[in-house]
């Protein structure tokens, strides 16, 4: 007579264990992508359908809402871009966070902002004390002519940002 025991493992305990521990995150990231960012968002289901125009008072929003009131370093982040752009489909940019890299010298975001874009908030890069270094070089869109901002918010809670004014003389985000 053949009797199977039911004898619990290591294998199956572990991998029970990683498949809840999967099934756990994937439906908080869920439900995170869900909440998604007010201003990140405003409009996503009409981006591919209609025509939007840029709302300077939502990039300013979209500025002290970073910022949240806290006093603005000038020397932490150095952004580099060219002064006349001759296609708005590809302007390259570039900056570097000056910054040590150790365990509370390091910037935890840098958001990337066009302002007349009808999106202004072009990119967000997250950085951690492993990463080395906190520069990035990206080509960007822009609409037409307009201020690029970059604001570091550091890990000890201050924040960074400077501005640079790029001529654009095709545009592009119509």
């Amino acid at each position: 007579m053949y009797l199977k025991k039911n004898i619990l493992t290591r294998r199956k305990f572990f991998n029970f264990i990683l498949g809840f521990a999967c099934v756990f995150s994937s439906k908080l990231s869920f439900a995170e992508k869900q909440i998604g960012s007010p201003f990140r968002d405003r409009f996503q289901s009409y981006r591919q359908t209609f025509r939007i125009e840029p709302d300077p008072e939502e990039a300013k929003r979209i500025v002290r809402n970073i910022i949240k009131g806290r006093e603005i370093r000038e020397d932490l982040i150095y952004l580099k871009a060219p002064d006349i752009a001759e296609n708005g489909n590809t302007v390259p940019i570039s900056f570097s966070v000056n910054c040590s890299m150790e365990e509370q010298d390091y910037p935890k975001i840098v958001h990337i902002l066009v302002l007349d874009n009808p999106f202004p908030e072009i990119a967000r890069f997250y950085f951690t004390p492993e990463s080395g270094e906190a520069s990035v070089a990206i080509r960007i869109r822009m609409r037409t002519s307009s201020n690029i901002i970059a604001i570091a918010e550091m890990s000890d809670g201050t924040v960074g940002a400077t501005k640079s004014f790029v001529d654009v003389t095709i545009g592009a985000c119509s």
